[in-house]
């Protein structure tokens, strides 16, 4: 009876659709929600720093193209970091900058939407006494 019952609890819980996957934020994160406009240009400035920093979501179309780019007024180390949500492990970034700024090029499967967490971070262990950075990050749909 209870491998009835199990399989009759798996069979329901997959036929749901997934629940959304909230991000987890950190201590003073404050999360925002984009929506790009008909155009496919968006341009959004923040600042970041321990303990008051931004992160932001956006939902991606199946089978659409765009690229993220981020420019820093301490752009050594200033970072940028895009998880999907939808992945079945989100914890793993789809896309790390370096120190060669290159921007993310963000491909959607076609079957499926993507729902990004996108973080900018200022590196703690940068030798200088600043508090943070100004960033501006822009956001181009290309296809």
């Amino acid at each position: 009876m209870k491998t009835i019952f199990a399989a009759l609890t798996t069979l329901l819980l997959g036929a749901l659709p997934a629940a959304a996957v909230e991000p987890v934020l950190y201590r003073g994160e404050k999360l925002v929600k984009l929506t790009l406009p008909d155009d496919g240009h968006l341009t959004e400035s923040g600042w970041t720093r321990a303990g008051k920093a931004v992160a932001y979501r956006l939902k991606v179309p199946a089978g659409a193209e765009m690229t993220v780019n981020m420019t820093a007024s301490s752009a050594r180390f200033t970072y940028l970091v895009i998880f999907d949500l939808n992945d079945p492990v989100p914890e793993d970034a789809i896309y790390s900058s370096d120190s060669r700024r290159l921007p993310a090029h963000i491909f959607a499967d076609a079957e499926k939407d993507m729902d990004l967490l996108i973080r900018p971070f200022f590196a703690k262990q940068a030798p200088r006494r600043g508090l943070g950075s100004h960033f501006v990050l822009e956001f181009k749909r290309t296809k």
